[in-house]
């Protein structure tokens, strides 16, 4: 699986979330972890290997399907030289914030309903 560039992948972000808005349910899981590689062979390592050293970043995305919906799960990821981390968290914390505000609040009345009747019901037990 190859990595997106950060254009490409801050636009399928941004379509993500669009998608989700429109479904009217799911999520959008969101990770990030260093990516740590073995100079000679450039295979993965892990990534304690060199601390003090800066290494490029992962970011994925992914919409969260489970296995019974394999076939609609969506997984981005690109990558991030050390040099352009501030660029990329500044652009990332808009597009993240931007696809917030298409969010559903959550319906917090059954909640409030359900308190109310316990206050009720230790309102009428008492003294």
């Amino acid at each position: 699986m190859g990595y997106l560039s950060n254009d490409e992948f801050f636009s399928r972000l941004t379509e993500l979330f669009t998608t989700q808005k429109s479904k009217d349910h799911g999520a959008i899981y969101l990770s990030q972890r260093r990516l740590a590689r073995d100079e000679k062979t450039g295979l993965p390592t892990s990534p304690d290997a060199a601390p003090d050293t800066p290494q490029p970043l992962i970011i994925r995305a992914s919409n969260g399907k489970s296995k019974k919906h394999r076939k609609d799960k969506i997984r981005l990821s690109t990558t991030v030289a050390p040099d352009a981390l501030e660029a990329f968290y500044a652009r990332y914390a808009e597009t993240c914030k931007a696809g917030m505000t298409l969010l559903k609040p959550r319906d917090k009345s059954k909640k409030k309903l359900k308190a109310k009747k316990k206050k009720a019901a230790t309102a009428a037990s008492g003294p």
